[in-house]
Parts: structure tokens; C-alpha cells; sequence
């Protein structure tokens, strides 16, 4: 997909991977719908891209809000004349055991990951086919995580909410495609952004592969190139694919290596 000139709606903007996707968008000539819920950040973004030459608008929400979702998209039509893509990028982390686990932050994390992700593209759906339908393919693009492939200890809430993502995803390529509707899956390894800075680093992060931390612009620059080239999956870094698969294929070696892996240094038990 051309980007330039397109109508693009981007969940998560005011920071961290969206923030990063929408410069880089900006800068490849896309308009831009930011969603998200600090208005603060939100609005800097706006002016800034603004400023230099960009076009986009910014709507403060919640992606657990069906009205905030819908006025995205209305206004995203509004403002371009229709919508060419979504960018479901949106998302909280949780680390936490089984026995430290609180109802509260379970259901809120299912309710942003998975749920957020469903109420925003349900929203789109109609725009994105009335564009399909004009001939020009549209886009969903979903960033999930690696935690969505493969379960670790302390992370199996969010593996939760990112394998049901993963799961949606890949139902939703299916059912879209042949309607002009591309969905592609992003699963990115761990990535600098306010959650990771959050925690204890040492409990949050595996040895060795299981350490690396990613970018936002490296991310960024992912989710770009799926927009203008939909692929079913993008693994980041692509070596995580055979890891990924290993899981399937093993569960057993895999149990040991990811335990081996993720020690976590100085953990509380």
C-alpha cells in the first residue's frame, strides 16, 4: 500500500512504539488519526507533526470505551474522507505469579490487550470495507508480542491476553482477506517503552536471546513496512520464528530452555 496521502488510525500514539510509528508515518506522508488516552502527550504529538509538514488529528480515549472507539473512526472519516488502515498497537504489561495475581489487574489487562483491540477494528470494520469495496486494500495491522507464542513464568497473564490476541488475528486474516482486507500480526521481542522502564529488569528479562530489548523506532519501522507490504506474520527479530515453532513442535524441550533462559536474577519467591 502507497502510504502517502493515506488515512491511518493509531491506537497506543501518545507514546512509546506509537509515538515512533507516527513520526515515521508522518514523515512517509500518511494522515493520521492518534488515539489514546493522555491527552497531554497526545496533543504535543499533533502539534509537532503538524509543524513539520505532516497532516493528523488527535483524539483522546480509551480503547475499553465502545463510544471513544466509534468517534476515532468517525472522526478519522470526517477529517480524510475515509479510512485505509488501523494500527491496533494499544496495550498495558503485567508481570506477576499466579499467588501475587489481583482480579482487578487481570480483567483490566484482558480488557486493553484483547477486548481494546476487538472494540477499535469493529469500529473500523465498515470504513475499511467501504474502501476495500472502492478497489484499494486496507489494512489491519495488530502488534502482539512474542509472549503470545510462547508462555513464561510470572508473564502468564499477559501471554494470556497476547495469545488471544495472536489467535483473533490469525482468524481475522482468514475471514478479511478475501474481502480486501489485509490483517497482519506483529510479535516483537521485549521493547523499551514505560512498562519495561517500570520494572524489576533483572525479573522482567531472560538471559541471552531472551534479554533483547527492541527498540520503539525499530518497531516502528516494521509496522511501516507492513502497511506497505501486509504479511500474515512479522517476527521481530525473525530468529524468534524457530523458537516460536520449537514450542509447537516440543513443548517439553522448549519448557527447558525457556526455563533455563528466564532465571530471573534475585527474583522474590
Amino acid at each position: 500500500m502507497e502510504l502517502s496521502g493515506r488515512s491511518i488510525l493509531l491506537t497506543g500514539a501518545s507514546g512509546g512504539i506509537g509515538r515512533a510509528t507516527a513520526e515515521l508515518l508522518a514523515r512517509e506522508g500518511a494522515r493520521l488519526t492518534l488515539f489514546a488516552r493522555r491527552s497531554g502527550p497526545l496533543e504535543t504529538l499533533r502539534s509537532s507533526i503538524q509543524s513539520s509538514g505532516g497532516t493528523a488529528i488527535a483524539v483522546a480515549g480509551d480503547v475499553r470505551s465502545v463510544p471513544d472507539a466509534e468517534r476515532a473512526v468517525a472522526l478519522a472519516v470526517q477529517s480524510f474522507g475515509g479510512l485505509d488502515a488501523v494500527v491496533n498497537n494499544a496495550g498495558i504489561g503485567m508481570l506477576a505469579s499466579l499467588a501475587e495475581a489481583a482480579d482487578e489487574s487481570v480483567a483490566e489487562l484482558l480488557d486493553v490487550n484483547l477486548l481494546g483491540t476487538f472494540r477499535v477494528t469493529r469500529a473500523a470494520y465498515r470504513a475499511l470495507s467501504e474502501r476495500a469495496r472502492s478497489g484499494a486494500r486496507s489494512v489491519i495491522v495488530n502488534v502482539a508480542s512474542f509472549a503470545g507464542r510462547v508462555g513464561v513464568p510470572y508473564y502468564s497473564f499477559y501471554n494470556a491476553s497476547k495469545f488471544g490476541l495472536v489467535g483473533m488475528t490469525e482468524a481475522w486474516r482468514r475471514e478479511l482477506r478475501p474481502s480486501g482486507i489485509d490483517v497482519v500480526l506483529l510479535i516483537p521481542a521485549a521493547v523499551e517503552t514505560e512498562f519495561l522502564a517500570r520494572l524489576d529488569r533483572g525479573r522482567a528479562l531472560g538471559l541471552g536471546p531472551a534479554g533483547t530489548v527492541l527498540t520503539p523506532e525499530r518497531v516502528a519501522r516494521e509496522i511501516v513496512g507492513a502497511l506497505r507490504r501486509p504479511r500474515p506474520e512479522v517476527y521481530i527479530p525473525r530468529r524468534n520464528r524457530w523458537i516460536g515453532l520449537l514450542n509447537v513442535l516440543s513443548p517439553r524441550l522448549a519448557d527447558r530452555i525457556v526455563n533455563r533462559l528466564f532465571r530471573y536474577p534475585g527474583r522474590r519467591t
